[in-house]
Order: structure tokens, then C-alpha cells, then sequence
């Protein structure tokens, strides 16, 4: 799961920052330079190492891959489009082999031409131990890749993959010089890439420079000159700057989207200043089915009482902790943002109780749960809420703070922790419904870092899942879609109650703005007037 990157707890204690930052921030910035205003860093300019949602949104706009998304909002910004592939692969008949023909008009920013052995090395280097990347596990099915030509690319799986090319089209296997080295801790800037524009500059804890690729002859927009983003300012400097003209966008107080919301109106895309998105992402509770309460006797263990809940839950109201446009109610595995979403509409906004008082009766066995939850807001509100929601059809519920992050040893994602139900959330890593389906798929379970943190494992959904995985589109979205819907309806692993919001403030000169349902931000999309 890809680190979003919760900015608004981390700022205390950035006086220091703030300082450098702010005198770096108080002039307007020059006509054809975009400014996005950051209260911490990111995490590499690394490619093969870079993980963060604003890290990504920089690689997007610097990157050259075999497939990309368009630069343009949903539906056709999530649909991939060959990039530096001259088109879609040939696949073998055993759907194992996949061979690209490449473009030959594509250059790095210092001018050499981008090959074949360009994309081995970015394949050689996310599977090093040394650094040891994230990107390893995405092409953990990868068994050979070779250049066999300077214009073909052979890729060998050891099974068929129906999502293959939307997790080669994510920003660790972009076109790096063949020459990058193997660092622990990353290669630093500039950075040589082949997309519109390349990163020139990255001070740490200050700034971090686009420049626009010279040598960039492909079809993606590039209006600006230059991309500048600060760091280390206050989430309320950030605010006035924006206001003021001196930042185009960043970071803001959460206080300020009730405001904005009413001075502007909340627009998806340009023109307008206060843009809201739904994200790639859910808000779950998730069932123990490891544990007395929510286990056996079957695969699909106390089903009633799952049931029960997803009618309980006051969805409107726990989103309504995410404060002003904060995001939306769902009830679905799939939020809307992934090709093939169908709207089952299955559980109620708010609490269907006459029914959730049925489904419970006979169901509540101890009648009593513990809840992890984060101690970071606004999860201890929704958390109080759960608890009282689900005291009106009997169960009780003892919340337990602080709940460590999914991918802790110590916490839910390790078998044998003692909880009932655990309050998480799963953004997506690449846009395919199969990367959704690992939060139930069963075969995935081990002793420690689970996604799987219902511990669902029904070997019915689980043949499900698979056959669905190895279909190519359109019939895999369809498969997917039917599967949502069955698995959310007559199994119920989780209780999904909502989707948050990207909120996203910019500056009366910001133009040609729309929310890019993968990367977030749209760099080189973005005009000024």
C-alpha cells in the first residue's frame, strides 16, 4: 500500500524549516513557474525507491514508461495507453510471454536515446537486495526480461497475469540510464529521465526543482518551464500564500476546507480553486475471522453478525469526521475510481437498525469485541462511533489505542493478535481491481505483514479471485465487478463505510488544472495564466 503520507501530524517541531522555507516562498512566483508548497519532504527522487503519493505525482510528470495513463481526468486519464511501447505487446499463447516493440523518438534529458536495456536495468535494479526496493514484490512473477534488440523488450512470467501492464506502467519501471547505479539510499539529483520534464534539484527538507526535458519529443503536455516545490512550511503559511498569489498549491489546514468549500464551491476540475476528488483508496472495519466472534464454522464464519454490522455502522456520520468534503459514503470492496466499479448500493447510509437488530439475534456469541484503532484523528472519533453503532444491536466494544501502522509486526497484520474488528484503510499501489482483492484474498495469508487483515480465507472467493485475475480486458472488469458485489453481499469479510477526498486549493492563476485519478497531481497538464 502506498504511503500517502498524512502531512498534518507531522509539522510540529518545523520551525526551523519554516524559516528557510518561508523566505524561499514570499516573492510571486515567476510566469511560467508552478509552485507547490510542502510541510514535509518526500521520501526519494530514487525511482526504484520512491513511494510516496508526492513522490509519485514528480515521477509521473518525469518519467517515460512501456505504458502510461493519459493526462487527463476519469474515465480516460485511468485507461493505459502504450507510451514508449509502439503499441500493445505480443503474448504467447500460454499468456506468458510478452513481447514490446519500443518507439525510437524517445530521449533521456541529457540527450541519449531511450532502449530496450533502459527498461532491463529499471527491472534489474527493483529486483537488487541491496537497496531492497519496494518495487520487488510487484514483479514477483517476473521470471526472465532481456533486450533482445535495442527496439524489443521480452518479458517472461511464470503465469499468466491479466495486470501485468498496469503494474509496469508504475513509476519504478520507468527508462533509467543504463549506468544508474545500486544505492542504499538512492540516488540523488538530477535525476536523468524521459519524460516531459527532468529533476534538477533536491535539497532536502527545502526544495526540490523541475526543469522541463529538452530532448522530449512525445505527445504529453508540458506548459510550464519549471516546477518548484518548498518544503517545510506551516500548514497556515502554506494557506495565505495560496491566497496571496506567492504559492500555487499545497498543503493546507483542515480547518480551511468549510471556508473554502463555501467561498468557492467544491469542482472537480478547472476552472475553479477548490478542487475535491474521491481518491483510489477505502475506509473499512475489518472482521477477525481468526477469532471466536467472527470465525467458523465455515469459511465464511459468523456471517449474521457481519452482515449485522455493515447495517449498523453510520456511515454519513463517520465520514463526517473527515470534516468539510472529507469524502464520500461507499459500501463496496472497489472504490469508484477503478475501471469496471459497479454501484451495488448494498448497506445502508445510516443505520438500517430494525434489520441489523435481526441479523444479530442469535449472532452476538460473547457479545463482547475489541476494536484497534489509530490514535491519529480522525480515527478515535469514528472508532466512538462504531462502538456506540454497534451497542444498539448488542455487542460491545472495547477500542484499543494505539493501533500501530498495517505493516508492523506488532500490530493487526500479524496472525494471533487479539482483535475483533481493526479500523483500516487501503489505497491503491496500481489501478487494477486484483491489487483491491488482496484485503480478502486467503491465499495470501502468512505468520506477519498481512493485507489480509480479516483473515478471510474462503477457498470458494479464493478460486474466484483467481480466475478473475487471469483474465484479460474487458471481461476481467466484469468478472471483477460480479465479484464485488457477490463477495461484499453473501460473505461480507469487511464493512466498508467510505472513500476520502483529495482536497486540493490553487491559485487564481492556476489553469488547466484536473485531478489525475493515479497520480494525484497533474504536473505538466498544469497552465498559468
Amino acid at each position: 500500500m502506498r504511503k500517502t503520507l498524512s502531512l498534518v501530524a507531522l509539522v510540529t517541531g518545523c520551525g526551523l524549516l519554516a524559516a528557510s522555507a518561508f523566505a524561499s516562498a514570499r516573492q510571486t512566483p515567476p510566469a511560467n513557474t508552478f509552485r507547490w508548497s510542502l510541510t514535509v519532504d518526500i521520501d526519494y527522487v530514487d525511482p526504484a525507491l520512491a513511494y510516496y503519493t508526492p513522490s509519485w505525482a514528480l515521477e509521473y510528470a518525469t518519467g517515460a514508461m512501456l505504458f502510461n495513463y493519459p493526462d487527463a481526468p476519469a474515465p480516460r486519464g485511468s485507461r493505459l495507453v502504450p507510451e514508449v511501447a509502439a503499441g500493445f505487446p505480443t503474448i504467447s499463447p500460454d499468456g506468458r510471454t510478452y513481447t514490446f516493440r519500443l518507439k525510437t523518438t524517445y530521449r533521456f534529458s541529457d540527450g541519449r536515446p531511450v532502449r530496450a536495456a533502459n527498461f532491463v536495468r529499471a527491472f534489474q535494479r527493483a529486483r537488487n537486495r541491496r537497496p531492497s526496493t519496494p518495487a520487488a514484490q510487484f514483479i514477483s512473477d517476473v521470471a526472465h526480461f532481456a533486450a533482445p534488440r535495442p527496439d524489443r523488450l521480452r518479458i517472461q512470467l511464470r503465469r499468466p497475469a491479466g495486470d501485468i501492464l498496469a503494474r509496469l506502467a508504475m513509476p519504478f519501471f520507468m527508462a533509467i540510464p543504463t549506468n544508474t547505479p545500486d544505492v542504499i539510499d538512492g540516488i540523488g539529483a538530477p535525476v536523468v529521465s524521459a519524460g516531459p520534464y527532468f529533476i534538477r534539484e533536491w535539497t532536502k527538507n527545502r526544495r526540490i526543482v523541475l526543469e522541463r526535458n529538452g530532448y522530449y519529443a512525445g505527445p504529453r503536455p508540458h506548459h510550464l518551464r519549471r516546477i518548484q516545490v518548498d518544503i517545510g512550511l506551516p500548514l497556515e503559511t502554506i494557506k495565505l500564500n495560496i491566497d496571496r498569489g506567492r504559492t500555487d498549491t499545497g498543503d493546507i489546514p483542515p480547518a480551511a476546507h468549510s471556508e473554502l468549500g463555501a467561498r468557492f464551491g467544491a469542482r472537480r476540475r478547472s476552472p475553479g480553486r477548490y478542487l475535491v476528488n474521491p481518491k483510489p483508496t477505502i475506509l473499512y472495519l475489518a472482521f477477525n475471522h481468526d477469532r471466536p466472534l467472527f470465525g467458523g464454522p465455515t469459511a465464511l464464519g459468523n456471517l449474521r453478525l457481519k452482515q449485522a454490522i455493515n447495517f449498523a455502522i453510520d456511515r454519513r456520520q463517520m465520514m463526517n469526521q473527515y470534516g468539510a468534503h472529507g469524502g464520500i459514503v461507499h459500501d463496496q470492496l472497489f472504490p469508484p475510481a477503478i475501471r469496471g466499479f459497479r454501484d451495488a448500493s448494498m448497506y445502508p447510509r445510516r443505520p438500517n437498525l430494525t434489520r441489523a437488530r435481526e441479523l444479530a439475534e442469535g449472532s452476538l456469541r460473547s457479545a463482547h469485541s475489541i476494536l484497534y484503532c489509530s490514535n491519529r484523528s480522525p480515527a478515535p472519533q469514528v472508532c466512538q462511533l462504531v462502538q456506540r453503532n454497534l451497542r444498539a444491536i448488542g455487542l460491545n466494544v472495547d477500542i484499543r489505542l494505539p493501533h500501530r501502522h498495517c505493516f508492523d509486526p506488532c500490530g493487526p497484520s500479524r496472525r494471533g493478535e487479539a482483535f475483533d474488528l481493526s479500523l483500516e484503510g487501503w489505497h491503491m499501489d496500481y489501478l487494477d481491481p486484483s491489487h483491491f482483492s488482496l484485503l480478502v484474498d486467503g491465499t495470501t495469508i502468512r505468520p506477519t505483514d498481512n493485507t489480509n487483515i480479516a483473515y478471510f480465507n474462503s477457498p470458494a472467493y479464493n478460486r474466484k479471485i483467481r480466475r478473475a485475475s487471469g483474465l484479460s480486458v474487458p471481461a476481467r472488469y466484469q468478472a471483477f465487478a460480479a465479484l464485488d458485489a457477490d463477495l461484499m453481499r453473501n460473505a461480507a469479510p469487511v464493512a466498508v463505510y467510505g472513500v476520502p477526498n483529495d482536497r486540493h486549493y490553487v491559485s487564481a492563476r492556476t489553469g488547466c488544472y484536473h485531478y489525475h485519478p493515479v497520480y494525484t497531481y497533474d504536473l505538466p497538464a498544469i497552465c498559468l495564466r
